[in-house]
C-alpha cells in the first residue's frame, strides 16, 4: 500500500532508482510473458467478469488456479473477513498475493514503511489523525499505539483485531488482523459497491493503474465460473421480443460495431460505457439483444454465468441463428457470442473487440454449450 507523488521524488532518488527500475522492468516483462503463456488461447477472455457484480450476495468457488496458488489454510480466513465486510473473498486473496506473495517474502516492511502481511502504511492502519502522520503515511508510531484498538478508534484508522478469540490487539504483522483490516479498508473505500467500486477501492489501496489491473486479474482468476448468485432466478425472462424479427434486430445492432468497438473488461455496465459502445463479451450480448426487445438480465450484472442459465439448451448440431454459444477460455463458459449461421459467430473478444469469427476459430474451446434465448 504505497502512495508516491511525483513531486516527492528528487533527481538523486531517480538516479539511485534506475537499477531498481531496470530490474523491476525485467521482472515485469518475465511475468507478462508467463501470464500470456498461461492465459492465451482463442479470444483469451482472461479478464472477462467471473460473477454477477462481485457483490456480497455472490457465492464463489475457488478455481483450479486458485487451488494451486492460494495456501488452503488462508481460505477460511479470507471468506470470514469478506463475509463480515460484504466484499468478495477473491479480492482479499488477490491483494495478499500481490502485496506479499501470501506472506512468503522475508521482510514484510517496504522501503517506504508499508508493513505486515497486507502492507499497510502505519498511518492508514492507526489513523491519519495521529500527530506524526503526513507524507506517504509512515509516521512515527510506537508499536503499542499502532496495535491498540482504542488508539485506532481515536485516530480514525482501519486496523482491526481479527483474532478469534480476540487478543485485544490489532497488529498488521498478525495474519488474521491483517486480513480483517484489509477487508475493512477495502469495504470502506467502496469495494461493497460492485465492480467499479472494487476498482476504486483497489486504487485507494495503491494509486497505480497497473496495480488495479493486476489485482482485478488475479481476483477473476481465483474465482471459478461455477460461482452462483444467492437467490438468483435460474431462468430469467426473455423479454417481449419473439422469433426472427427480434434476433435480426439484435444482430443488426451489433454488426455495425465490428472492428470499431475495442474490448473493455468490465465495460458495458454503465450508461457512459453504453453510450460509447464499450463492452465485454457478455455485456455486448445483453446490449444487442436489448435492441431486439429481449431482456437478458440487468445492465449492471449480466455475465457469462448468468447468460448460460437463460433460455433452453440446444444441441450444437441444431444451432440456429440467434443462439448463444459458449466457450471454455480461462474458465468453463468464460466467453460468449451469438451464432449467425453459416458457421459464423458475432462476439466481443479481447483480441479484436467486436468481431465475426468462424466457429473453427474456437474449435479447441467450444464446449458444446448452446442456449436458445429467443424462440
Amino acid at each position: 500500500m504505497q502512495h508516491i507523488e511525483e513531486s516527492q521524488k528528487s533527481p538523486l532518488k531517480w538516479l539511485l532508482a534506475i537499477p531498481v527500475i531496470l530490474i523491476a522492468g525485467v521482472f515485469l516483462a518475465f511475468a507478462a510473458i508467463v501470464g500470456i503463456v498461461y492465459l492465451t488461447f482463442g479470444e483469451n477472455e482472461a479478464t472477462e467478469e467471473v460473477t454477477a457484480d462481485f457483490g456480497s450476495s455472490t457465492v464463489y468457488t475457488i478455481s483450479p488456479l486458485g487451488e494451486k496458488e492460494i495456501p488452503a489454510q488462508f481460505l477460511p480466513l479470507y471468506k470470514a473477513a469478506a463475509a463480515k465486510y460484504g466484499i468478495p473473498w477473491p479480492l482479499l486473496a488477490s491483494e495478499h498475493r500481490i502485496e506479499t506473495r501470501f506472506s512468503s517474502i522475508q521482510h514484510m516492511v517496504s522501503s517506504v514503511g508499508a508493513t505486515g502481511h497486507f502492507q499497510f502504511m502505519p498511518c492508514t492502519f492507526v489513523g491519519w489523525q495521529h500527530p506524526s502522520c503526513g507524507g506517504l503515511g509512515k509516521g512515527n508510531i510506537p508499536k503499542n499505539v499502532l496495535t491498540d484498538p482504542a488508539m485506532i478508534k481515536k485516530y480514525g484508522g482501519y486496523g482491526v483485531d481479527g483474532d478469534n478469540p480476540k487478543d485485544g490487539r490489532a497488529d498488521p504483522d498478525d495474519l488474521e488482523d491483517a486480513v480483517y483490516s484489509a477487508a475493512n479498508y477495502l469495504a470502506a473505500s467502496g469495494a461493497t459497491k460492485g465492480r467499479e467500486g472494487i476498482r476504486k477501492a483497489v486504487f485507494a489501496y495503491n494509486h497505480a493503474t497497473w496495480y488495479v489491473n493486476e489485482v482485478m486479474q488475479y481476483m477473476d482468476l481465483y474465482a471459478s465460473g461455477k460461482a452462483t448468485v444467492v437467490n438468483a432466478v435460474p431462468n430469467m425472462p426473455s423479454g417481449t421480443g419473439k422469433g426472427a424479427p427480434a434476433i435480426e434486430k439484435a444482430i443488426a445492432a451489433g454488426m455495425p460495431l465490428v472492428g470499431k468497438s475495442p474490448y473493455n473488461f468490465g465495460g458495458g455496465r454503465t450508461q457512459y460505457d453504453i453510450n460509447r459502445k464499450s463492452f465485454d463479451c457478455s455485456s455486448f450480448m445483453r446490449w444487442i439483444f436489448e435492441q431486439g426487445g429481449v431482456n437478458l438480465g440487468r445492465v449492471d450484472s449480466t455475465t457469462t454465468d448468468t447468460l448460460v442459465r437463460l433460455g433452453k439448451p440446444v444441441k450444437p448440431s441444431e444451432m440456429k441463428r440467434g443462439d448463444l454459444v459458449f466457450f471454455d477460455t480461462y474458465k468453463i463458459n468464460g466467453h460468449v457470442g451469438v451464432y449467425l449461421g453459416d458457421n459464423k459467430v458475432l462476439h466481443d473478444g479481447s483480441t479484436y473487440g467486436v468481431y465475426v469469427n468462424d466457429m473453427n476459430h474456437f474449435r479447441k474451446v467450444f464446449n458444446g454449450v448452446v442456449r436458445r434465448v429467443v424462440e
